[in-house]
């Protein structure tokens, strides 16, 4: 600042009551720390909330010193040439605001101890109480206890100055964070239907394809609501305000709505993600943190840091672990812009969106057929399943059955070849329940020449696609095989999908697991050619033992 602007911090009543200045608003229940600069108030300054609880005080005031000191330092900052300390709490209904000062007195002991342990100097510490301020290094007693805070008609006060320069204290946290929070009287049908909103979301998203479907579900609801907000609303309807709140637990679905910050949906955006974050009081607060975390970032968009930082606090409170939340605090910190964090949503959005468009057309390929004909496939595999099952109930059962699957298999191949699909209930239904046997599934395994795998994919998929309800637990050998046969041909989109697939169904599957595996680290599927080659080898030659049976 000019010498002209320089604002005079005389006395220990003006250090009281220029907290709010420095920050930008009144900072209810925490500590805050700043280190001097050349006005004052320059220097880098930090708020830590504090706890309702003071059994947790000292742990807190250490873990405020240690980042206060690496902050002040990543600035450029010693904390060694002085730091003034905070503490701001509000009495309690059976507490007057000298019991509250008796009980931070201990907090600022810690404080001076841990700042020194970090080689930072303490030059004052002050409590801020009920609009009172105490001095804790003052050791007079009955001095610097529990004035009151200078008036702004007071020529001398930090207020009068700084309204001089046009400046004003900013709101208390507690007004601010009315806008987000939730409030102590839940709406307790909201949460009702938000619980049940859960349960459908988590069967919902128990399949990569329900995952998929959702997702798109939840970007076209985030759509419709901010056009309604656009549109003058201010509220949602039950069902698309719960809906919304666990589809914001996708990532993709949070990225969605990033890229809802163009400069003229700014407003809207805010007022949607903060409607949404006020309705999970608890037990739901967990729920709320996607939307607290796009609430603050439209805030930072909006160039309001303070709201920012105490939305991603509420969102870190209640899950610490929250990467968005993480770097978004991060980005605040560190100066970063927003548009570049919008930027790399929109783009991993488009590309999430691919995907699930081109997951939708793979799927086609080996998804259970929903038409008529599904009543059909149920019947005759529910009529192969009781023969298969005496079929194998015998040693010598179950090799007939092994080597018979096989050779089935073979003509059913030559009919793929050489014409358009075609196979008769009964022939599909024996071919699926055969290959439910890991040995005759491995025998089955590509290992011939390149011009065989059209026809084996066809197949595979035509088999899996009869896997209907409640067969599909049927489905993982098929979408096994199938994906062998994507990956031989080079198609790592599809042969993933279907290895996923099949996991989402038989979550223990290890032939679909290690495939995949294979994938995500680029393995060359030459590997396990040579391997399923050799097992076949031993399957061939093992076809003798029939003859000795």
């Amino acid at each position: 600042m000019s010498p002209d602007n320089t604002v005079q911090v005389t006395s220990l009543p003006n250090l009281a009551e220029i907290l709010p200045y420095l920050l930008g608003h009144y900072p209810d229940d925490s500590i805050a720390l700043h280190a001097p600069g050349p006005n004052f108030i320059d220097g880098p300054t930090m708020t830590c909330p504090l706890p309702d609880d003071p059994a947790v005080w000292k742990d807190t005031a250490e873990l405020a010193a240690r980042r206060f000191v690496a902050y002040a330092h990543d600035r450029g900052h010693d904390p060694g040439e002085g730091v003034i300390v905070y503490l701001c709490r509000e009495p309690r209904p059976d507490e007057t605001p000298w019991d509250t000062a008796a009980l931070l007195a201990p907090v600022a002991d810690w404080l001076t101890t841990a700042l020194g342990g970090q080689r930072a100097d303490v030059l004052q510490t002050i409590g801020l109480v009920a609009n009172r301020w105490w001095a804790f290094e003052c050791t007079t007693e009955g001095c610097c206890e529990g004035q009151p805070l200078p008036t702004a008609d007071d020529p001398s006060s930090v207020a009068a100055q700084m309204a001089r320069l046009g400046r004003t204290s900013g709101p208390r946290t507690r007004d601010i964070v009315k806008e987000f929070r939730a409030a102590v009287l839940a709406d307790t049908d909201f949460l009702k239907a938000l619980d049940t909103a859960i349960d459908q979301f988590n069967t919902r998203c128990a399949t990569s394809a329900g995952r998929d479907a959702t997702l798109t579900s939840t970007c076209a609801q985030i759509d419709a609501a901010v056009s309604q907000f656009r549109a003058g609303a201010t509220t949602l309807n039950r069902t698309l305000a719960t809906q919304l709140l666990v589809g914001l637990h996708d990532d993709g679905a949070v990225e969605a709505g990033m890229a809802h910050t163009d400069d003229d949906d700014l407003p809207h955006a805010r007022r949607l993600w903060a409607y949404l974050a006020r309705h999970c009081a608890d037990p739901f607060t967990q729920e709320a943190v996607p939307a607290l975390t796009l609430y603050a970032f439209v805030a930072w968009r909006q160039g309001d840091l303070i709201a920012a930082r105490l939305a991603l606090r509420d969102a870190l409170t209640a899950d610490p672990e929250y990467d968005l939340a993480v770097g978004i605090h991060l980005g605040t910190i560190d100066g970063e812009d927003p548009r570049d964090f919008r930027t790399a949503a929109r783009e991993n959005c488009d590309h999430r969106m691919a995907h699930v468009q081109h997951a939708v057309q793979v799927a086609s390929e080996y998804r259970p057929v929903t038409d008529s004909t599904a009543d059909r496939h149920r019947e005759a595999l529910d009529t192969a399943t009781e023969y298969h099952a005496a079929q194998v109930s015998t040693y010598r059962g179950q090799l007939l059955a092994r080597y018979g699957t096989i050779d089935i298999i073979g003509g059913a191949l030559a009919d793929f070849r050489n014409g358009p699909p075609q196979l008769m209930d009964e022939i599909a239904a024996c071919i699926i329940l055969g290959l439910q046997d890991p040995e005759t599934r491995d025998a089955a395994l590509s290992t011939g020449d390149e011009n065989d795998l059209p026809a084996e994919r066809e197949l595979w998929g035509y088999l899996a696609r009869r896997c209907v309800p409640p067969h599909t637990d049927k489905a993982p050998p098929l979408l096994a095989l199938l994906g062998w046969v994507a990956w031989r041909q080079n198609d790592t989109v599809t042969a993933s999908h279907a290895f996923s697939d099949a996991l989402d169904i038989d979550p223990h599957y290890r032939l679909a697991k290690h495939m995949l595996e294979g994938i995500r680290t680029e393995c060359d599927p030459a590997k396990f050619l040579a391997i399923f080659r050799t097992a076949a080898q031993r399957f061939a030659a093992g076809r003798a033992e029939l003859d000795n049976l």
